[in-house]
């Protein structure tokens, strides 16, 4: 199999709710929209979807075990600009087994999200 872009679309029945999380509290850059979706550029051929869930081509009711994890240089630096804006965030949390600090949140609709840091050489350059 020869990939060359990956997308994970997120279904929300407040479709514009999720649209404005992804572009304003996220900073997501919109890419492509053919009006019952809206995909938006996470890195490089990495890419986040929303998908109105009345429109969508898959059962959305089932949202069980999906996180979300972005990468990011400097996680310190990132969480406080989610303090105030996102529900049920987390503490800086570290994983000194894997050598990575991160936090958590909800999103729209019960999405979980994180936001990681790398902190070994190694896994920095792979992610």
């Amino acid at each position: 199999m020869n990939i060359s872009s990956q997308i994970t679309f997120l279904y929300f029945k407040d479709y514009e709710k999720g649209c404005q999380f992804l572009e304003k509290v996220l900073s997501l850059e919109p890419v492509f929209d053919p009006g019952w979706a809206k995909v938006f550029r996470s890195t490089g051929k990495s890419f986040i979807g929303a998908v109105k869930a009345s429109e969508g081509s898959i059962d959305s009711e089932r949202k069980g075990g999906t996180l979300i994890s972005l990468t990011v240089d400097n996680v310190e630096d990132y969480y406080d600009d989610f303090v105030g804006k996102v529900d049920d965030l987390s503490e800086i949390k570290y994983f000194d087994d894997i050598g990575l600090r991160s936090f958590f949140f909800k999103g729209p609709e019960g999405y979980d999200f994180e936001v990681q840091e790398f902190l070994k050489d190694d896994l920095k350059e792979l992610f």
